[in-house]
């Protein structure tokens, strides 16, 4: 039997993770869905074609939310896992990546969907997510995992 003890402090670990995180997620969605109208692609296509760009700025528009979206949802049930994991050992510093990993996305989210730039370049402005996801797998691996696997 394995039992895993939790810090007093779990508790903000787990709303960024399992909170704010989905939270996020459940907007990027809201905002996907309140482009596609405008943008004229009906269900089940995920994306505007070439031709519906060039004549509809709210197809270009649509496009990068619906891949804003997409890439939120590729890379955010790893930073859950991972916070929630690095936050076993390091639950105020899990806490704080977390939070910034939120910010960034935020601006990844904003600068690709609303800055103007062409083809959803402005995400770059919220590029720092990597860095923040970088990090809680660091303290995954060799902060955490390292203590629980012996050798």
């Amino acid at each position: 039997m394995v039992a895993i003890v939790v810090p007093e402090n779990y508790g903000a670990v787990v709303a960024v993770a399992l909170g704010a995180i989905p939270v996020l997620s459940f907007i990027h969605g809201c905002i996907v869905v309140g482009f596609r109208k405008d943008a004229k692609v009906p269900y089940p296509h995920n994306y505007a074609t070439v031709e519906q760009c060039k004549s509809n700025a709210k197809a270009e528009q649509f496009n990068c939310a619906q891949r804003a979206h997409a890439n939120y949802l590729e890379n955010a049930p790893q930073t859950m896992l991972f916070t929630l994991f690095a936050g076993l050992k390091y639950p105020h510093l899990a806490t704080a990546i977390g939070a910034s990993w939120l910010f960034f996305r935020t601006l990844y989210l904003y600068g690709y969907v609303y800055s103007g730039k062409p083809q959803g370049k402005g995400r770059m402005l919220g590029s720092g997510f990597w860095l923040a996801q970088g990090a809680l797998w660091a303290l995954s691996v060799f902060g955490v995992a390292k203590d629980m696997i012996s050798f």
